[in-house]
Parts: C-alpha cells; structure tokens; sequence
C-alpha cells in the first residue's frame, strides 16, 4: 500500500497543493482502517483526482468568463444515467430562459459528457467520475445556484458515500419518484424547482452525422434497442428475435440494432444489421431518428427517441412497485408520435401479439409496404 501511496502521490501533486496531498494520506489511512478493498479505494483515488482536476479547470475557466463582470453561476447535475439525463435536458433551456446572463455549468458523469459538449445552453460542462465527486461540488461556494436533479440517497456503488441534500430532496425518494409524474417532473420537484412543460431536444451537429451518413443505412428501416440497464425492464433476448423475424417476414423490413450489446440479432441475421458498441451517444440518437419506426423497453434510447422527434413503440411495465408509470415528457407523454404498451405485470410477460399489432399499425400507417403473409408468427 506505501508503494499505491507512493505512486499517486506523483500523479497529484500536479494538481493538487501539498495540504491537499496531507489529507490525502490521512484519508487513506482511515479508510484502510474501515477495510474497504483495493478496488474501492483506487475509485475513490481517481474520484479525488477528478475533483481536484476540475476545480483547477472551472476556476480558470470562471476566471475567464468572469472577468468582463459579474454573471451569476448556476450548477445544474444529473449524474446518470442516460435516460435521466436526457429527460432532464428541458431544465437547461429553461435555466437558460429564466436567466439569460448567467453561467450555466451541468455536472454529468464523465460517459454521457457528449450530451452536454452539443448543448447550446452550456458554458462549462463537468465530467464527473461518480456520484460522490458531485457531492464534494454541490457545496462548492463556486455557485450562485444548484438545481441538483439527482434523488436523495443516490450513492455512487464503489465509494458508497450516499448523496444528502440539504432539503432531503422534497420528499421525493426512489421508493416514490414515479408518484410526482415524469421522470423530469420528479427531478425538478427534487431539485426544489418547479418542472418544465415541454420534452427533451437533442443537438447533433455535424461531426456526428457524417459518421452516420458513411453507415449508408437502408432508405427504410426499424430501429431496435433490446437492452436495459435492469433486467426486469426488458423482454428475454427470444422474444426480441421473434419480432425481429416478424417484421422481416411479414414486412419485409430491415432491423438496425443500436445499443451497448447485440441482442435481438445475436446470432446475426441476413439483410439486418447491428451497430451495438460501435455508435455515440449522439450518433446512436441520429440512427434512431432516420429510422421509420423505434422499438424497445424503459431505456435511455427510448428517451434518445422521444428527443429526436422519432415514432417510438415502448414497452412499459411493473417496475419496483410502479404501475403504469410515465417516464416521459413531451411528445410521448401525450401519446403523440408513440404508442406505449403497459402491463400490470413484468415487460416479459408482454404478449408479443399486442407487440406486432402495434408495430403492423404503425407501418400501415405509413404505406407503401407489402404485407407478406408467409412465415408470419401466430399472435400469443
């Protein structure tokens, strides 16, 4: 452990002044005496160092905004995940609206930080190694103002410093989020602010639709994401190749699998494509748009979906006690460019006839396409 010592001292005192590298032996010592692992205590290093590397920059970079006069700072924070994050991006244009003069810096975890870089309403982005670096922030006499969006209790799962806000967050838990409306609605409420109207936007700019442009996607095509970040919001990978057969067969249409992992086109399937791993956020978000139909569960793309404008068949069930919960603001809140599938009971026990009726409707809809009876499925 003297040579672990030994080796970030190095690294931090680049960054850091010397009374802060004290603390930081002084920290170590009693969290080894607590008997945390090695694993949670190089988290909590690189937690460390990634507060004192952006406090250097957001000092220097207020310092420079600053100087022509005095703007008022706002910190607005999401720390994850993406769905949430981008639920809550109508909270920045309002900001924005309510304070046009301000300097607005949005705290997010360092993976999602593209959905920041691309906002027009952001003057500094901070990419946040986990939740407990936001908590070092959220005290920060750098801000004018936070509107912490994250729930009371969040806690980071290798620090294990649980977040405490200093008005509990208004009563709004993870047992009862769902109770106060959408997911921004519950955040806003949480951050003591009342919740915007309208939905999410994207911004994706040209870096990001080049890339998308050189795939050379189908003219037409459903776009798919079959993962979830929890199990119980998903349907099993079985149920997603039979849709997949489904609207192959009887449609004679293409699927663009997006997301983290293959799924639903695993093993891989003549004429479909998957792009799992190998997309952006922004880019994963810019597929999805192009596509004629989006289809999956609870997942950040569906709200990657619902802020591109793009017609999205989501999956809705039981989720933690919830029943009949909206997620969503805008468009599919009000059932406009969607249809949302509820089910008293888990996603899995969806019957995948509802599911087909659906996406048969939508493609109607639309027109121009055969309907190939041959190696339809039978509705369940």
């Amino acid at each position: 452990m003297p040579l672990l010592i030994e080796t970030y001292w190095g690294r931090y005192k680049e960054v850091a002044p010397i009374r802060n590298l004290r603390a930081l032996y002084r920290s170590l010592h009693r969290q080894l005496r607590r008997g945390l692992t090695g694993k949670q205590l190089l988290h909590r290093l690189a937690a460390w160092r990634s507060y004192l590397e952006n406090s250097r920059l957001l000092r220097r970079r207020l310092k420079q905004a600053l100087a022509g006069g005095r703007r008022p700072v706002i910190a607005i924070c999401q720390v994850l995940h993406l769905g949430d994050i981008v639920a809550c991006e109508p909270v920045l244009r309002r900001t924005r609206l309510e304070h046009p003069e301000a300097f607005i810096v949005f705290a997010l975890q360092r993976d999602y930080r593209e959905l920041a870089d691309s906002h027009p309403e952001v003057d500094h982005v901070l990419p946040l190694a986990c939740v407990t670096e936001w908590v070092c922030f959220s005290r920060s006499p750098l801000f004018d103002q936070v509107i912490d969006l994250n729930l009371e209790g969040r806690t980071c799962n290798a620090c294990l410093v649980p977040l405490r806000k200093p008005d509990c967050g208004n009563g709004v838990t993870f047992d009862n989020y769902y109770d106060f409306g959408s997911l921004v609605a519950a955040f806003s409420r949480s951050a003591g602010i009342a919740p915007p109207e309208e939905g999410p936007r994207l911004y994706i700019g040209d870096a990001d639709l080049r890339p998308v442009d050189a795939l050379r996607l189908p003219k037409r095509y459903v776009c798919l994401h079959a993962g979830s970040n929890e199990a119980v919001r998903n349907l099993p990978a079985a149920a997603w190749r039979e849709l997949v057969h489904y609207i192959n067969a009887r449609w004679g249409l293409p699927v663009v699998e997006v997301g983290l992992e293959t799924i639903a086109l695993s093993p891989a399937v003549p004429g479909n494509r998957s792009l799992c791993g190998e997309l952006s956020i922004l880019q994963s978000a810019e597929v999805i748009r192009r596509g004629m139909l989006y289809l999956g569960g609870d997942s950040g793309p569906a709200h990657l979906a619902n802020a591109v404008g793009a017609y999205g068949i989501v999956l809705l069930g039981s989720y933690r006690g919830f029943r009949r919960y909206q997620p969503f603001s805008g468009n599919y809140a009000y059932g406009r460019e969607c249809e949302l599938i509820h089910h008293d009971g888990p996603v899995a026990e969806i019957p995948l006839g509802v599911v087909r009726e659906a996406i048969a409707r939508r493609i109607r809809a639309l027109g121009g396409f055969a309907d190939k009876q041959e190696g339809v499925l039978p509705d369940a």
